[in-house]
């Protein structure tokens, strides 16, 4: 059962990740290798309590990413009348059973007939062959991972990562990417255990295995 923990503002939704301790979708692919920035050991760090997170507010990047969000969603949403589109800034989605694997989405759509889905919204510099290649009619494995792991708290059957593609002339563009929920079951059970493993090691202060994402 798809259950909610709502907040009233930034402020406290950032408080409420210290006071009602879990794993985001963002955290994921950590926990299995697939992140380039930080490692399961550095998460778990994080997650006892050893060591305090980076502060990236001041972060070009991470800036314009967040100040974009609003344009890009609204942009997708022009192109996709055919849903319906709900927004929770500041709540946590999980699964009753699992109150400790939560999401906090970029929008929920939703169709007539009540089927629901994800919506991601990113922003990527592209500076290099490797780097298109990661977005040629696919996403960055860590960004699948992620949607994967919103599956898992959210239980919808579908989703969508629509991503402003930045490249060295100053030009851009945006594309979409479609995903459903039942092509990936066996993903996302392979990744439940991992994150059940990863949660039980906060829980007893145990340093993970580290992984090795192939």
């Amino acid at each position: 059962m798809l259950e909610y923990k709502h907040f009233p503002d930034r402020e406290a939704w950032l408080k409420g990740r210290k006071d009602f301790p879990g794993i985001g979708a963002s955290e994921a692919a950590s926990i299995v290798g697939a992140s380039s920035w930080m490692s399961a050991s550095e998460l778990w760090q994080l997650k006892t309590g050893r060591k305090e997170p980076k502060d990236l507010s001041l972060n070009e990047q991470v800036s314009y990413g967040t100040h974009a969000e609003e344009h890009i969603r609204a942009l997708f949403m022009l192109k996709h009348p055919e849903y319906k589109l709900e927004y929770r800034p500041f709540d946590f989605m999980y699964q009753k059973e699992r109150p400790w694997l939560r999401c906090t989405l970029d929008g929920e759509l939703v169709v007539p007939d009540g089927e629901r889905g994800t919506l991601e919204v990113k922003t990527a510099q592209i500076q290099s062959k490797s780097q298109y290649a990661q977005w040629n009619n696919r996403i960055p494995d860590h960004y699948l991972v992620q949607l994967l792991h919103q599956f898992l708290a959210t239980g919808y059957s579908f989703a969508y990562l629509t991503a402003e593609l930045m490249y060295m002339d100053g030009s851009s563009t945006l594309r979409s990417y479609y995903f459903r929920a039942q092509d990936y079951y066996d993903d996302m059970e392979w990744l439940l255990e991992e994150e059940e493993k990863f949660w039980d090691s906060v829980l007893n202060q145990k340093t993970p295995n580290v992984k090795l994402f192939l």
